[in-house]
């Protein structure tokens, strides 16, 4: 994993209660650099969102408030 992802995702962990308290339940939230650098209430609006910040999806950490999300996933094929 990269130095960056785990950065972000170390932001993410440290302010989902800040999230909570900030934004509603299911709100598209992206961190770059350990910081919030969009949110939006959909996930189209959240791409457009980046777009004017000039960030693309794939280079930012998406999640939405409020959803847990497990630290490790096994993929079966």
């Amino acid at each position: 994993m990269s130095s960056e992802r785990e950065k972000n995702q170390a932001a993410f962990q440290s302010s989902k209660e800040e999230l909570i308290n900030r934004f509603p339940p299911g709100h598209f939230v992206a961190f770059e650099g350990g910081k919030i650098v969009a949110d939006a209430a959909s996930f189209d609006q959240l791409t457009e969102a980046l777009a004017v910040v000039g960030k693309d999806r794939p280079d930012v950490f998406v999640v939405q408030v409020g959803v847990e999300y497990p630290d490790e996933v096994f993929i079966l094929i």
